[in-house]
């Protein structure tokens, strides 16, 4: 077990006017107390913290939805700051999806309003009253108050986001638990805000709202209005930086220009046209409706009714990868609809429409489940023949049944893996538990290693191969620069930083660098930021370890070894013998 990060004793932070503070929260004794973060965490936030945390403090064999279970929210090292992107929330828990450690993040408001308040971690623990989701946290500049929130106990989320912000002012940041995190289902998510109040910037992953709504919290309410913006060592030096950084994006042709232009759904002709789109539950890889359902098709149909691309999800934004989706009369229906949501709600189901999509999307944000999980789940059930692929009715009504808490809703609220369980489906897309992400690993083969390693389950995030400039369906190739991925995602993921800006900060490692000097005074290099990286990745796989979770877990559905993917033929071919390699550091660069 690793106790201590890799800091040498000349690079430590320096002391700055206003120390980041740590919130600890016993929920079932309703005490707070406050503190400045403890030394062995001062140079770490967002995933970082959050899985240092669980890693150290948390028992693994806790079980999910108990008051052992810790719930850690934790803003980046660079939230509260106009560092364009930058301003990413975490959140971390034992997952009642997966069984293992697990971390969540999203862009919106709230990380951008817990940076300037100078938090660096909220921890709770024990459970309030009796559990029952009608409670709120509020923490602003005066303080941590719990709040009465029975007005909005089993509301979805657009409406209890309309409530929080008519109560608690129109620029506060929230973390809401939906219906399904009440009802702790293990697909809940959380719901944070965008700039325009929506509930749609999504902690999905993980099953995050089930263990907040086991608390009894519906609702945190984060009020920075009386804050100043986090004190930076050399204030000036921060003003060019921001600058910098702003301009350094948008002079490259992807997050200048690109997913701008069309958003993240691009992927679905590049992910078509290599024959690795999810559809009909993982069965083909690609989809005779993708053009219906593309960037071009997204993009047209919002100029057309005046909808709104080009949109900032968070403060500071000049990538602006975000949209807002409006129905074929102008009401807005949800924003943002974005490739993974596109996919598996759209190709893995045989669904070709933009409309349809953008109306389960919304129904998914508003009873708070992961799109994700939820479209994998259903795609199970399509292939057990309960509902049939490209019957939208059939599917909504599904989603229908979730929001009402039926026994088949709550099912499918379960996750995937659960629902090939009780409908004796050999085809299930699951790692760990948790549904695949976007990406068919028999085509786009370093995902494999990504779902299969990953102590998160079958999440992308943790290090996106796609993005790799490697031969995708070569086997051999793909050890090496997959392990430095998720070495590299997790940097970003502990400064805040979105993954799409490591198009141009992980060419040019010394803005980052740059970053941690000015605001923290801390003179690391990138090497440095790498090394605290395998440390956490290692931290959380020996997390994963103690809570049972062994080499059989880390492997792939046996389908995939088997069952040659349509049209291209490929089967997944990565042998467990590499696949057990992907975090051995050693020889792998200081």
């Amino acid at each position: 077990m690793v106790n201590q990060l890799p800091i040498s004793c000349d690079k430590t932070i320096r002391s700055r006017a206003v120390e980041r503070r740590i919130i600890e929260i016993d929920l079932s004794a309703k005490t707070v107390k406050e503190s400045p973060l403890p030394e062995n965490y001062r140079h770490l936030g967002g995933r970082g913290l959050t899985s240092s945390i669980l890693s150290e403090e948390l028992d693994p064999l806790s079980h999910p939805l108990s008051a052992a279970n810790t719930f850690v929210i934790a803003p980046g090292l660079l939230a509260g700051t106009a560092l364009s992107s930058c301003n990413r929330l975490s959140v971390g828990a034992k997952s009642p999806l997966t069984g293992g450690i697990k971390e969540s993040n999203s862009g919106g408001v709230t990380g951008y309003r817990l940076g300037k308040l100078g938090i660096g971690a909220v921890k709770l623990t024990g459970v309030y009253e009796d559990g029952d989701c009608s409670w709120g946290i509020k923490i602003s500049a005066d303080g941590v108050s719990f709040e009465d929130l029975q007005e909005i106990s089993g509301r979805g989320t657009y409406d209890s986001a309309g409530y929080l912000l008519e109560k608690y002012g129109k620029n506060a940041g929230l973390i809401i638990t939906g219906p399904a995190g009440e009802m702790r289902l293990a697909s809940a998510c959380l719901s944070v805000n965008d700039m325009e109040g929506e509930p749609c910037r999504n902690l999905g992953r993980g099953g995050m709202g089930a263990v907040l709504g086991s608390k009894g919290i519906k609702a945190i309410i984060v009020d920075d209005s009386a804050a100043l913006p986090p004190d930076a060592t050399d204030p000036e030096a921060l003003k060019e930086l921001i600058k910098k950084f702003a301009s350094m994006l948008r002079e490259h042709p992807v997050t200048g220009g690109k997913f701008a232009e069309y958003g993240t759904v691009m992927n679905i002709a590049a992910l078509d046209a290599l024959g690795g789109l999810p559809t009909r539950n993982f069965s083909k890889g690609s989809f005779s409706g993708a053009q219906s359902i593309n960037a071009e098709t997204l993009r047209d149909t919002i100029r057309e009714r005046g909808g709104l691309g080009a949109h900032a999800c968070m403060p500071g934004c000049v990538i602006r990868c975000s949209n807002k989706y409006v129905a074929a009369d102008g009401t807005p229906l949800v924003g943002s609809v974005d490739y993974e949501t596109v996919c598996l709600l759209g190709s893995n189901l045989e669904i070709a429409s933009l409309d349809q999509v953008a109306e389960l999307n919304r129904l998914c944000n508003d009873i708070g489940v992961d799109t994700i999980e939820t479209g994998v789940a259903i795609g199970v059930l399509a292939e057990a023949g309960l509902v049939s692929f490209g019957d939208f009715e059939a599917i909504r009504s599904l989603l229908e049944e979730l929001k009402q808490g039926t026994p088949l809703g709550r099912l499918v609220g379960s996750g995937a893996e659960i629902c090939g369980r009780v409908y004796g489906v050999r085809r299930v897309p699951t790692v760990k538990g948790q549904g695949m992400a976007a990406y068919d690993p028999r085509v786009i083969k370093g995902m494999g290693l990504t779902y299969s390693r990953s102590a998160m389950g079958a999440d992308h995030t943790a290090g996106n191969a796609i993005t790799l400039g490697i031969d995708h369906s070569d086997p051999d190739v793909q050890l090496e620069p997959v392990r430095e991925l998720h070495v590299r995602t997790m940097v970003l993921d502990m400064l805040g930083a979105c993954i799409f800006t490591g198009r141009v900060s992980l060419d040019k490692t010394e803005i980052l660098e740059e970053m941690v000097r000015v605001l923290h005074g801390w003179n690391a290099d990138f090497d440095d930021l790498r090394g605290i990286a395998r440390e956490i990745l290692l931290k959380e796989e020996d997390f994963n370890r103690r809570a049972g979770l062994s080499k059989p877990h880390d492997r792939l559905p046996r389908f995939m070894y088997e069952e040659k993917l349509e049209p291209t033929g490929e089967v997944y071919n990565i042998p467990d013998e590499t696949t057990d390699r992907l975090f051995d550091f050693s020889g792998s660069g200081a």
